[in-house]
């Protein structure tokens, strides 16, 4: 229902909020770019919401990749996570999604996610 990115508001909300993971949707080009996380402080995890739950379209572990990786250029991998960027029923109508696209696209996460950070604690 929102547009824009985080640009305006992120470093007076990432550093102002007392929470340990900041939960960001990142689903589309209306989120905007990475580079507002490089305001995150130190002490918090950014949880990037990459998969969409509006709409069946299908994600894929290698793109999503991709994304994460993108993002560890403003924020350290050992600090970002990845999620749905929001619940499979959003609005009082819901969305137009699948039991089993939600399953698929929660099983993509948890593909990704090994992917991405089994690799880091391999190698770190």
């Amino acid at each position: 229902m929102v547009e824009g990115g985080y640009d305006l508001i992120a470093k007076p909300i990432f550093q102002g909020i007392r929470a340990q993971r900041l939960l960001l949707e990142y689903d589309d080009e209306r989120s905007g770019s990475f580079e507002p996380l490089k305001t995150i402080p130190d002490d918090k995890i950014a949880v990037l919401g990459l998969v969409t739950t509006k709409t069946p379209r299908r994600e894929t572990a290698d793109g999503l990749a991709m994304r994460i990786n993108e993002a560890s250029r403003f924020v350290p991998l050992e600090r970002l996570a990845v999620s749905p960027q929001c619940g499979f029923s959003t609005s009082v109508l819901g969305n137009r999604i699948t039991a089993e696209d939600q399953r698929r696209k929660l099983s993509v996460v948890v593909e990704t996610a090994r992917r991405v950070w089994d690799s880091v604690t391999e190698n770190g």
